[in-house]
């Protein structure tokens, strides 16, 4: 049988993340010899934060060619080398996708975010699961801004007053369960759903949250 309406979005959305390289393996491949993400300086700085103190800009060109910020007189790229001379940073040879990704990877947490981010739900505690609840019901907002998704959808009985625009979604986390949940969850149903440019639709902590309500009433219902 062919996936129909919400599974065909999903189906989707994770072949796209599929097709996407991945940053992590990147990181750990071409980044982690010479840099930590929060546990200090190594050969490089400690990137925690770094799409805080760099334009995300500056960092795909840093990133594609230090040496060409660095002949080009570029002030940050002078005093970085400057910095942790003799050595300089190498051209990683990465594509754009690459390098692209591997920013939105560190402006995520890197390594300590992609933990976070393959928590299972069954380890919520009580007061992740409330969040989820608030979150779901409009009683607290999503730091992006996004729409609650009791505007558009209900779940079951307990929920049962919410939007009609979107499907029920008491069996979302059965039929999708943790990694396909999270890649629908973070794309956002509709405009009015999706994040603003250069903001992720949910932070890692309300998508938890989300996917732990969301999995406490599919087995509440049972």
């Amino acid at each position: 049988m062919k996936p129909t309406g919400l599974g065909v979005v999903v189906a989707w959305l994770l072949s796209l993340t599929t097709a996407a390289a991945d940053p992590a393996t990147t990181f750990l491949r071409k980044c982690s010899a010479c840099h930590t993400v929060g546990q200090g300086r190594l050969v490089g700085p400690d990137l925690k934060g770094v799409t805080e103190r760099r334009l995300r800009g500056w960092l795909a060109k840093w990133i594609a060619s230090p040496e060409k910020m660095i002949a080009a007189g570029d002030a940050t790229a002078v005093t970085l080398s400057e910095q942790f001379k003799p050595l300089r940073m190498p051209e990683m040879g990465l594509s754009a996708s690459e390098i692209s990704a591997v920013i939105e990877y560190l402006a995520a947490g890197g390594p300590e975010g992609e933990a976070r981010r393959k928590r299972r739900t069954e380890t919520a505690t009580p007061v992740e699961v409330e969040t989820g609840r608030v979150l779901f019901a409009g009683q607290r907002a999503f730091a992006s801004g996004v729409a609650a998704c009791f505007s558009c959808h209900r779940i079951g009985t307990t929920f049962g007053a919410g939007g009609t625009l979107g499907p029920d979604l008491s069996d979302a986390y059965t039929r999708y369960q943790d990694k396909a949940l999270s890649a629908l969850l973070l794309h956002g149903c509709f405009p009015g759903a999706s994040p603003s440019a250069g903001k992720r639709a949910l932070t890692d902590d309300e998508l938890f949250a989300l996917k732990a309500f969301m999995r406490r009433e599919t087995r509440a219902a049972r």
